[in-house]
């Protein structure tokens, strides 16, 4: 204890020693010795995080405490330090700490640093005749292959009132304008990526065009003690054309004394072209997954494929994408959601999921927003952006429909207030009032289910519909900055363009999300959120437990507000201080116990050096 004692004190010592440079740039960068061509740079950073929460019902309790905490509930890290050796000749060798919150409370755990929880990794990398060689080991990474291999979902959609443990620390108006220009820009480290701890060798400019990948170690989905995962892709470019092959095994032993054997694996291709200014990307996969305790092995193929067209045919972004997920494709560690292979399921007895540290995933039919996938699945998405004036119009349109009909549950996500109970009841299962509630990592999804006499004669057909509009003006030579964010869907058991705003629709959520951001000064900005949610069901999907004026159950009616405001503080151009306070409340009409409500108030100190 004393030396990690030592060790914080002295990582203290050197962050607070020396003023902040951009986050980009090293904290240090200066040459061992005068003579030598070898340099050291040290970087990194400092994230606090304080809140106080209170919860005055939660499902029909009220004597809930009142919640103050220093830390993240979410297990990330408090700080990263950065030590990076570099020679011209030689190459340079890196190593990388991530140290987790001193404090999970108030009364236990007080004033240590916790480095058990994959927390260093050491990296080298140098220049060669076969191309630029990096060779990671340990710690906390984020790799992205391909959709269908190892990746997460981009949400490029979304309110930026709620900051997470990756978010990058911009100057004021900064990220707003990167928002208000282009939603798919790069907002955190994680974007897009998996989080992974292993080994990771790449080699990149080989010669004619050729690049390397090699992993081997865990995601946060490589649950069992005797599960790894193993990688590799190759990658071939010609000229503005790109080409990759993959392959992926996720096995193991699901138990350490006569284990029997599982395992996942993906081969897969992608393409990314451009042809006479047309641009196409894709990906085509072949899963098997394999379980010995079962005698189960299936096999499964998933594609998809997205055109651009030039801009000589239309001269604003216009995306469409086709997509094809057969229902025994599954790679939990992919950005796809697994709705039909039960064994992977958090929600069977099979692969129970209830330990997964990134949360369980929905099962069943679910009501996918249009940046996820679920398998049992094809599709068409559109995307467009397009300018009216001042204002920047984002719409997007989805159409799927399921393969094959093999349940009769259908899973859905709480948009505008899942952050708030997933902090509250941390990665449950089988939650709330009905049992029908599942926690994980920044948010929370329901379960429903449609009457069997109803389900047996449907094939069901989702729909998404997408509406963000961008505003940005001046209030006194000061920036405002508007956007609005509707989602909207639907599932029924007939093929419609645009999501069923009626009740033949088997259910049917609305989200709207509104987020303001003022410029006050160079240093200061004030920032509001505004949210509402609304589901709606019809009598096929289940009644309440509440009798309505005519002495009738009625189906599912629950709505949900946020109100939330804030204030960014720059403190320099690499150190911001967040505040943020939200107030929350969720109720369904139709049932007697499912409501909550509360509010919560968050301190946050970030700093590059």
């Amino acid at each position: 204890m004393s030396k990690l004692r030592n060790l914080s004190i002295v990582i203290l010592f050197l962050y607070s020693s020396f003023d902040s440079f951009g986050q980009q740039e090293p904290r240090f960068n200066f040459p061992i010795f005068k003579t030598s061509p070898t340099t050291l740079s040290v970087k990194g950073y400092f994230r606090f995080l304080t809140y106080h929460r209170h919860l005055s019902d939660l499902f029909g309790d009220s004597s809930r405490p009142y919640v103050f905490r220093a830390d993240d509930e979410f297990n990330s890290p408090s700080m990263n330090l950065e030590l990076k050796l570099f020679n011209k000749k030689a190459g340079y060798i890196k190593t990388q700490l991530y140290l987790f919150d001193p404090f999970s409370g108030i009364s236990s755990d007080i004033d240590y640093f916790k480095l058990n929880r994959k927390g260093i990794s050491i990296e080298a990398g140098r220049k060669t005749s076969i191309g630029n060689i990096k060779l990671i080991a340990g710690g906390i990474n984020f790799l992205r292959f391909s959709d269908f291999s190892l990746s997460s979902a981009k949400q490029v959609r979304n309110s930026l009132f709620d900051r997470n443990a990756w978010t990058n620390v911009w100057d004021i108006n900064t990220q707003y304008q990167n928002y208000c220009q282009e939603s798919d820009y790069v907002r955190a480290a994680d974007f897009g990526k998996r989080q992974f701890s292993g080994i990771h060798l790449s080699i990149t400019e080989m010669p004619k065009q050729m690049g390397l990948e090699l992993i081997y170690g865990k995601t946060p989905f490589n649950v069992l003690d005797f599960d790894y995962l193993t990688g590799l892709k190759l990658q071939k470019k010609f000229g503005l054309n790109t080409f990759s092959l993959g392959f992926l095994n996720s096995a193991g032993l699901d138990n350490a004394i006569n284990g029997s054997a599982f395992y996942n694996r993906i081969l897969n291709s992608t393409f990314d072209a451009n042809i006479n200014e047309w641009k196409l990307n894709g990906e085509l996969a072949l899963s098997q997954y394999f379980f010995e305790s079962v005698g189960t092995k299936n096999n499964g193929i998933a594609a998809e494929i997205t055109v651009k067209p030039s801009k000589r045919l239309i001269n604003f972004p216009l995306f469409l994408e086709g997509y094809f997920i057969s229902r025994k494709f599954t790679n939990v560690h992919s950005s796809i959601i697994n709705g039909s292979v039960t064994e992977f399921s958090s929600q069977t007895e099979s692969f129970d999921g209830a330990g997964i540290p990134d949360g369980a995933r929905p099962f069943g039919a679910v009501m996918t927003p249009m940046h996820i996938k679920s398998n049992n699945r094809y599709g068409l998405n559109l995307n467009m952006e397009f300018d009216i004036g001042k204002f920047k119009i984002n719409v997007g349109n989805g159409v799927s429909r399921e393969i094959e009909n093999d349940t009769n549950l259908v899973t859905f996500f709480h948009k505008v207030n899942g952050l708030y109970l997933s902090r509250v009841q941390r990665f449950q299962t089988n939650a709330g009032p009905y049992n029908n509630l599942t926690t994980f990592f920044r948010g929370y999804y329901e379960s429903v289910w449609i009457n069997d006499s109803i389900n047996t004669e449907i094939t069901k057909s989702f729909n998404v519909f997408l509406f963000n509009l961008k505003y940005q003006t001046e209030i006194f030579n000061k920036k405002l900055f508007l956007f609005y964010l509707g989602e909207f869907h639907s599932v029924q058991g007939f093929v419609r363009p645009i999501p069923v705003f009626s009740n033949k629709a088997l259910l049917r959520n609305h989200f709207h999300e509104l987020d303001a951001y003022l410029q006050l000064s160079k240093k200061m900005a004030l920032v509001g959120y505004h949210g509402r949610e609304f589901i709606y069901g019809n009598r096929d999907v289940g009644l309440g437990d509440v009798l309505n004026q005519e002495n009738r159950y009625t189906p599912k009616r629950g709505k949900g507000i946020v109100y939330g405001v804030g204030l960014d503080y720059n403190i320099s151009k690499r150190a911001c201080v967040y505040l943020r306070f939200k107030n929350v409340s969720y109720r369904d009409a139709s049932f007697e116990n499912d409501h909550y409500s509360g509010y919560e108030a968050t301190a946050e100190l970030k700093v590059f050096f």
